[in-house]
């Protein structure tokens, strides 16, 4: 049960909380942006993942946006158009997802992935340079090890790179 002192405070909020006009086009707006979000930032998420763990930087945190991405694919589009069904708006559409993301980034979503491959490549090239320096330095083991990991973990990356330079030649 709650008490009546909870109650009266939650009424008297300080806090003046107004609604947009247009409700229903902000909630549509949002709804777009997360279904363009999920059709297409799932493949970010992924990017950003891999170069990550590439890095050595944070191993937990590249699992987490490459778990999440996969996630996203899977489960986004179904999620937003549930809640788009449960607010009564109109199911979101790829054309209304595409225009929302165009608002969003300013950019199409083969200019942000060309962007990050290229970001990737400059990555993957500085670690496997800097695992082959590490390897070949005459000092304790510790560099030998680092140095191993880094260069396999670019070579790892590597495939994944020229798949998305691949890519758009096939397509």
């Amino acid at each position: 049960m709650i008490p009546p002192v909870v109650i009266f405070m939650i009424a008297q909020s300080p806090f003046d909380i107004t609604l947009p006009e247009a409700w229903f086009a902000t909630m549509s707006q949002i709804l777009n942006a997360l279904f363009a979000f999920a059709i297409r930032g799932y493949l970010l998420l992924i990017l950003v993942g891999l170069i990550l763990y590439a890095t050595g930087l944070s191993d937990g945190l590249s699992k987490v946006l490459v778990a999440f991405g996969i996630g996203l694919y899977f489960g986004g589009p179904l999620v937003v158009n549930l809640v788009a069904s449960f607010s009564s708006i109109a199911p979101v559409t790829m054309e209304s997802a595409t225009l929302a993301w165009l608002q969003l980034f300013g950019m199409t979503d083969a200019e942000i992935v060309y962007v990050l491959v290229w970001v990737g490549d400059v990555i993957a090239g500085i670690c496997c340079l800097t695992g082959a320096i590490l390897y070949f330095t005459p000092s304790p083991n510790d560099f030998k090890s680092r140095g191993q990991s880094l260069i396999v973990r670019s070579l790892m990356l590597a495939p994944i790179l020229v798949f998305f330079h691949i890519t758009p030649l096939l397509l």
